[in-house]
């Protein structure tokens, strides 16, 4: 059968528990439905003992042993198995190509990389295209498959930078696409699960046709989290869905938001399920116990567009995250913002950064948690900045002032948290570097990117 979220946790409820659960589509929203199911099948208290997750590149040998095993305090058994590639087919590899050239057009390569491998593993000669990719040796009709059927200027760039990166990374097909995960599967299924036994599988793509997928239709439950309603790549959720994921976090979270707010939100975030809620999720603990959010609240902790591909990596750098720095870099350089303007945006967000790490050193005695809350940054940290800033003399006092005046709390709260995670001496090297990449755009000829991108990894790494 197939069934949505609610369904299969209203059939849960009814005593009517399926012995098998797999989730196909978003990511996020396959593992926010595992999260909805775990909680309906398991108390909290026995969960560190009752669920397992086994990782089908390493571990999956032991999946049927540990389906026997039953839970240490008796009852229900869950074992998980995040992202499974035993559903992809040569159906599917096409769609995985389209994906991962969407990703790649939107400067994020990370996700790009990994649908690319996905489609190589599903083709049926995914180790010698693979080989031939990184040699530079695929045939002109093999480079054509992979675009869909035809040949331009970008998907060639698209396959070369896909080859370049995964040679210099070192990287293969999924490990569980060399043997026949889909084969254990199956033997399981033969075999039976135990009645007090759970089995639960997501991934992002299946090939209906395949002999599994319609076993374990018949087996358990499909649960459908797709986003998609067009074209198989689109990784963007309808207007009307991205609405109701809005307005059921702002109720839940007992709140209301402005009409503009929400359209703002869904500008800023381009309908995207994992972008949408971290932004939500941002933007509600903003504004704290306030009860209505306004567009004047989405305005101060959102941006749109080009500015927030430069939020994007500005904060990512801030917070020593090189792959989502990069990625963000990508995405600008896909808009073609000069690399000499990032680079000043760069130096701007050191320069910013050193006078808040002085800030933590001079007046926190160098001690600040980037982990602490925000509700909790408004309790303990922000009276006493305050309070010392009064206490200290004239000339400090009115520093203090000077540094604290337009910036609201918020503000402060994030440039404090992104501070902490330098060191003083770190940050006037991270000044350094930037120096140094600066004269090398300016006199070198090397590559702006890859100049780039070697900034960003020595900054994070400092």
């Amino acid at each position: 059968m197939t069934a949505a979220v609610d369904g299969a946790l209203a059939a849960i409820r009814a005593g009517k528990r399926a012995s098998l659960y797999l989730f196909h589509g978003d990511e996020f929203l396959a593992r926010e439905g595992v999260a909805r199911l775990l909680e309906a099948l398991v108390p909290a208290e026995q969960r560190t003992f009752s669920v397992e997750v086994v990782p089908e590149e390493h571990e999956l040998a032991s999946l049927p042993g540990r389906l026997r095993t039953g839970s240490l305090f008796g009852g229900i058994k869950v074992v998980v198995v995040y992202d499974s590639k035993a559903f992809a087919g040569k159906q599917t590899s096409g769609k995985f190509f389209d994906r991962s050239r969407a990703a790649w057009r939107e400067g994020e390569i990370e996700r790009a990389l990994k649908a690319f491998l996905q489609g190589l593993a599903g083709s049926g000669n995914g180790e010698e295209l693979l080989d031939r990719l990184t040699r530079g040796a695929l045939p002109a009709e093999e480079a054509r498959r992979l675009q869909g059927g035809g040949s331009d200027a970008e998907g060639e760039s698209w396959l070369r930078e896909m080859g370049e990166r995964i040679l210099r990374e070192n990287l293969s097909l999924p490990a569980g696409s060399k043997g026949d995960p889909g084969r254990l599967y199956e033997e399981v299924l033969e075999r039976g699960l135990p009645p007090e036994s759970v089995l639960i599988l997501t991934c992002e793509m299946v090939d209906e046709r395949r002999s599994l997928f319609k076993k374990m239709k018949a087996a358990g439950t499909v649960i459908d989290v797709s986003l998609r309603s067009g074209k198989a790549y689109e990784t963007q959720m309808s207007l009307d869905a991205a609405r109701a994921r809005i307005r059921k976090a702002v109720s839940e979270a007992g709140k209301t938001l402005d009409r503009e707010a929400g359209e703002y939100l869904l500008e800023r975030t381009g309908l995207s399920m994992r972008s949408l809620a971290s932004e939500l999720e941002k933007l509600l603990q903003y504004v704290g116990s306030r009860t209505k959010v306004t567009l004047a609240d989405a305005r101060q902790v959102l941006s749109v567009s080009r500015e927030a591909g430069i939020f994007d990596l500005t904060n990512a750098m801030g917070g020593r995250d090189a792959a989502r720095a990069i990625s963000a870099l990508r995405g600008l350089f896909a808009q073609r913002e000069p690399a000499v303007m990032l680079l000043g945006m760069l130096a701007s967000e050191v320069r910013t950064l050193i006078l808040w790490r002085q800030l933590i050193d001079e007046r926190l005695d160098g001690q600040f948690d980037p982990a602490m809350a925000y509700p909790a940054f408004q309790a303990r940290v922000l009276p006493r900045l305050a309070a010392e800033g009064r206490g200290a003399d004239e000339a400090a006092a009115g520093k203090t002032a000077a540094s604290f005046q337009g910036i609201h709390p918020f503000r402060l709260y994030r440039l404090l948290c992104a501070a902490a995670a330098f060191s003083l001496d770190g940050l006037l090297d991270a000044l350094q570097a930037i120096a140094e990449t600066d004269l090398k755009l300016k006199t070198t000829g090397q590559p702006e990117a890859l100049l780039m991108e070697a900034l960003l990894l020595r900054i994070c790494t400092i």
